[in-house]
């Protein structure tokens, strides 16, 4: 056992008062009351060199933010409290408070240097990102700021202010708003096209939100050069043009998630006036085209009228510098008469003393109290130190059940034992399990333990040991900011075991942290024998334990163990690390350094009974400075409204250090309530997806979702997370782009012409329109991880549903994308990932497609549009639909005027299943057929050297202007009346060709908006100050 192993504490629990935001078992502080938020919760990550500089950056950040807050709002909201959490790494101070429900993991915005974006450069600061979990109006994961980005000089130059940028990311965060404008590392399925063919104006429009900017039409060529686009708003314009706002702007004041926040006119979010519902973005698509006004307007924040305008003459916020604390754990154990059935005081009691053996790190604090009708206090907070305290505290753990059921009473004696010897009962937790009902006499107790709680800052994580334990459970671990566990009477189950990992897992550093690989609790009968296999990765193996419990008393052995290294080597109850703990009926072997590879082991029955058995494997990070490989799990409430059409979503996020670990496998089991006539049903298998399609917002970002449907009644569902790796698996690195929102930096397109690129520190930062790379990583090794998801409640079904019934219909198409569209042949083809039968699950039975040519009439009309005919479809079966996941190609054929160059249709779809149970209307998706695609112009690049050349090319430029301009200019005018005459019809437009195309006049799009097959070149086909590639001559007006 490796009990004395050395762990850093980031941990104090509490909470003045937890609110539960919408969506996500991740609890959360922040509420806003009085139009001021509280409870902003800002935490500096361990490895941050101690910085009084960086504290003062964040207070000003949030400073500026608030009444930049306060206007975009309307007057509706600003920051009133916000707490600075810092490390235990550095030294600590007396102004420095207690933290109360504070952790790093728990809170809103991290400040840590490693941002996996463009450009990884080391001390570059990257941008500020908000990592989303789930879809429009749902709260995000959190907001991740560099300490770079906020201590550099340059930043606010090129990306705005610091608290402008800090609304940005708290409307992703806190209001589930998406970008407007086109951005490939937040979007990956969107292309890079920044232009859209607008069916309301009949012209080619920037993508963003709103109209009215006065900007600069460019496109980048390579090496740092940016010339004018070709073309026009009538035609369109070359490929990768790109629409960059001027400095200076005098009639648009939106939109704050159009990223051009370093023009000082942008104040508004888009409202119904001013947003543009045609534009093709992530927001659009993912809210149905509703402003951010309208989605903001939605939310809890200001929904019936919450916090209306009002006049606030200060709205400096008051910041509160926490420091974290050491963990403190009081257990609160149900013994009354009711967990003597089924076995569960047997089982309350050995995974108890596991907890107090081996998962308690050394360095906490652990009180005990047990409960029947009264609490009875078993010892108070004592230090875990030596192998001598666990082995006591772990002996007082009850062993036998009796009497009534007052959770109140254990409530109370447990604040008692964190207000002892003159503490604060500030930032402590309490582990509640119970399996009953309070007895009537207690329920008032309960509940005015429960507001004792809150008031007092104190955290409760409650196990419900069955579907029978009271429901109130819920109620307090939401407004103290606990989690809430299922423990069932299956043999598999394990809750109560996930509950105590949990409170050993916020808060310790990854670097410290216990990760278990397996976890398995089955029935043994005689003579049994079961086989497993887990990978211990290169990132882990550190103090590695296999651990068997069993449940029966022998005077004999009562297992047979065989553990067996990748190298073939038997390890077995001969091997000194094996050891056998008969009071606590538990089996090690233990291995100071694993070998990295595929172990397995064999578990024997040998008693003359059948009994349960509990395997676990733990181990800890490899300590050779590689991050280990972590997973985190979350559910989407702790409450499930299914009676009302809820989902309930399970994530589950793989990641190493900061950077996404993509197509892992990943696997739900959920264990499901007795039904109403009391039948059982199994727990149920579930993968979790990272495809950007059914309840996973984002592809390829790390985060695994997929809604669950398969209910069975009133009660608790639980969930535990299986993820391994394959052949296919990666970690995302900052060589490329992590599909994130973020904020982008801005540049004054009059310096770009000149070639002045954006640089900090001499480092080019990323400017839209320039080229992006495909996602790069490494192949992730093999590894196994095992975590808990939690419970969510379901109190009520839908009425005269019965398990079976099929009430969900097919999930929301999101990813609806023209690939391609031909204006010669007037087809267009549609690709989007299949939804299941119910939500993301099974196949639907038919798709209905309807097409338009206005966006707007087939949003607003969708349903009285008639289906596109099958004479229509080329390609394409909207009687066939696949499994979940698989894509749908579908080539339809469509009208291309004659008297028109350039046409435009809008499509959408939904699904249906075999109960005729109807999906909602997908995203729309726009296709643009062109008769003709502007090739790029021939500007002499010599007209846009770079700034710090252009003096050494200046006596060349005279030269050139002084020999050769009259001559271009008489050939400029006879090629022009020549090139105008045989340019006029439409005819002769479509026959253009130009070499840079990969096919003739195909205009493809990836996500909702065409873009043209026309190759943009890279810096290896293009000189800047040599030759251009051969393409057709024209003439041109310069677009602004």
């Amino acid at each position: 056992m490796w009990n004395t192993f050395p762990v850093h504490l980031l941990l104090v629990f509490g909470v003045v008062s937890i609110q539960r935001c919408v969506g996500l078992t991740k609890p959360t502080s922040v509420k806003l009351i009085d139009n001021g938020y509280t409870g902003v919760v800002i935490a500096i990550h361990h490895e941050e060199p101690e910085s009084e500089k960086l504290i003062d950056e964040i207070k000003a950040m949030v400073t500026n933010a608030s009444s930049y807050l306060y206007g975009a709002t309307r007057r509706r909201a600003y920051f009133k409290e916000v707490m600075i959490l810092i490390p235990d790494t550095w030294g600590d101070k007396a102004e420095y408070e207690s933290p109360r429900n504070s952790t790093f993991e728990g809170a809103d915005v991290i400040i840590a240097a490693m941002n996996p974006r463009y450009p990884p450069e080391p001390g570059t600061p990257s941008e500020p990102y908000t990592k989303h979990y789930e879809g429009c109006g749902k709260r995000a994961g959190n907001i991740h700021i560099t300490s770079e980005f906020l201590v550099h000089p340059e930043t606010t130059y090129y990306y705005g202010d610091k608290g402008r940028i800090f609304v940005h990311e708290w409307a992703h965060y806190r209001w589930g708003l998406f970008d407007e404008y086109p951005n490939r590392f937040d979007d990956p399925s969107a292309d890079l096209e920044y232009f859209y063919y607008s069916d309301t104006s009949e012209i080619f429009e920037p993508i963003r939100c709103t109209r009215g900017y006065e900007t600069h039409n460019l496109v980048y060529r390579g090496e740092g050069y940016w010339y004018p686009c070709n073309g026009d708003e009538t035609d369109g314009y070359e490929d990768g043009c790109v629409s960059i706002p001027s400095v200076e702007q005098d009639n648009v004041t939106a939109s704050i998630l159009s990223g051009e926040l370093s023009i000082d006119k942008i104040v508004d979010f888009c409202d119904d006036d001013d947003h543009n519902e045609e534009a093709p973005n992530k927001h659009n698509r993912l809210c149905d085209g509703k402003s951010a006004w309208t989605v903001m307007n939605n939310h809890e924040d200001f929904k019936d009228e919450h916090n209306p305008p009002r006049v606030i003459d200060d709205v400096t916020p008051e910041f509160i510098l926490a420091r974290v604390k050491e963990i403190r754990v009081v257990l609160v154990l149900d013994s009354s008469g009711s967990m003597d059935t089924s076995g569960r005081i047997g089982k309350l009691s050995s995974t108890s003393q596991e907890f107090l053996l081996n998962i308690a790190v050394d360095g906490s604090s652990v009180g005990i109290v047990d409960f029947d009708s009264s609490g009875k206090r078993l010892s108070g907070m004592t230090l875990i130190d030596f192998q001598e305290t666990r082995e006591e505290l772990a002996s007082k753990i009850p062993t036998t059940a009796g009497g009534g059921t007052c959770i109140g009473s254990g409530l109370n004696m447990a604040l008692e034992i964190l207000s002892e010897n003159d503490q604060s009962p500030a930032g402590g937790l309490i582990v509640l399990v119970t399996d009953g009902d309070d007895n009537d006499v207690c329920l008032e107790m309960t509940e005015l333990s429960r507001q004792s709680l809150v008031t007092q800052s104190v955290v409760v994580d409650a196990v419900a040991f069955s579907n029978d334990a009271d429901d109130k459970l819920i109620s307090l671990t939401e407004s103290t900011g606990g989690k809430f566990y299922l423990q069932t009477d299956d043999p598999g189950s394990t809750g109560l075991h996930d509950a105590y990992v949990g409170t050993m897992v916020s808060g310790v550093k990854e670097g410290d942290r216990r990760i278990e690989i397996h976890r398995d609790l089955s029935y043994y009968a005689v003579d049994d024998s079961k086989s497993y296999s887990v990978f211990i990765d290169e990132t882990i193996g550190n103090k590695t334990t296999f651990e068997f419990s069993y449940s029966v008393d022998s005077t004999s052995d009562v297992l047979d163990i065989r553990v067996t290294s990748p190298s073939g080597e038997n390890f077995t109850s001969d091997y000194p690390g094996y050891t056998e703990d008969e009071q606590f009926k538990t089996i090690y072997v233990n291995f100071e350094t694993a070998e990295p590879g595929p172990w397995s082991f064999r578990v024997t029955n040998l008693h003359y009974s059948g009994h349960d058995v509990f395997s676990n494997v733990y181990t800890y990070p490899s300590q050779n400075g590689v991050d280990p490989i972590i997973a985190t799990s979350e559910l989407s409430g702790s409450v499930t409204d299914f009676a009302n059409g809820e989902e309930l979503t399970a994530l589950a996020e793989v990641r190493q250090g900061f950077y996404p670990v993509i197509r892992a496998v990943v696997y739900a089991t959920i264990e499901r309530p007795p039904d109403g006539a009391g039948k059982t049903y199994p727990p149920v298998e579930l993968r979790l997806l990272d495809n950007g399609a059914g309840a996973d917002i984002t592809k390829d970002d790390g985060i695994y979702s997929r809604w669950f449907t398969n209910y069975t009644g009133i009660g608790y569902y639980g969930i535990k997370i299986n993820i391994e790796s394959n052949e296919e698996t990666m970690i995302l690195d900052g060589s490329s782009p992590i599909p994130y929102s973020y904020t982008l930096a801005s540049a004054d397109p009059e310096e770009l012409l000149k070639g002045n690129l954006p640089t900090i520190d001499g480092t080019p930062i990323y400017i839209r329109g320039m080229p992006i790379p495909e996602p790069q990583g490494s192949s992730a090794p093999n590894f196994t991880r095992v975590i808990s998801g939690g419970s969510s409640q379901v109190p009520e079904t839908p009425e005269g549903w019965l398990p079976g019934d099929d009430i969900f219909a097919p999930s929301k198409i999101t990813d609806l994308v023209v690939t391609s569209a031909h204006f010669q042949n007037g087809t267009v083809a549609l690709e989007f990932t299949a939804p299941g039968d119910d939500l993301d699950s099974g196949s639907a039975s038919y798709y209905i497609i309807r097409m338009s040519g206005s966006t707007t009439e087939l949003r607003n009309n969708y349903s009285s549009i008639a289906p596109i005919p099958d004479a229509q479809i080329i390609q394409g079966n909207t009687s066939s639909c696949g499994e979940f996941g698989t894509r749908e190609l579908f080539v339809i054929s469509v009208a291309v005027p004659t008297n028109q160059t350039v046409v435009s249709y809008a499509f959408a779809v939904h699904a249906v299943d075999e109960s005729e149970n109807e999906g909602e209307m997908s995203n729309l998706a726009q296709a643009t057929l062109r008769a003709y695609i502007p090739p790029p112009m021939t500007d002499d690049p010599i007209t846009t050297v770079p700034a710090t050349e252009a003096s050494e090319a200046l006596p060349v430029v005279a030269i050139v202007v002084m020999c050769f301009v009259p001559l271009l200019m008489v050939g400029v005018i006879v090629g022009c009346l020549f090139a105008n005459k045989h340019q006029d019809s439409p005819e002769n437009k479509s026959e253009m060709k130009h070499t840079n195309t990969a096919k003739e006049n195909i205009y493809t799009i990836d996500n909702v908006h065409m873009q043209s097959e026309q190759v943009i070149p890279t810096p290896s086909q293009y000189d800047p100050l040599g030759s251009i590639p051969e393409r057709e001559e024209y003439c041109f007006s310069n677009p602004v």
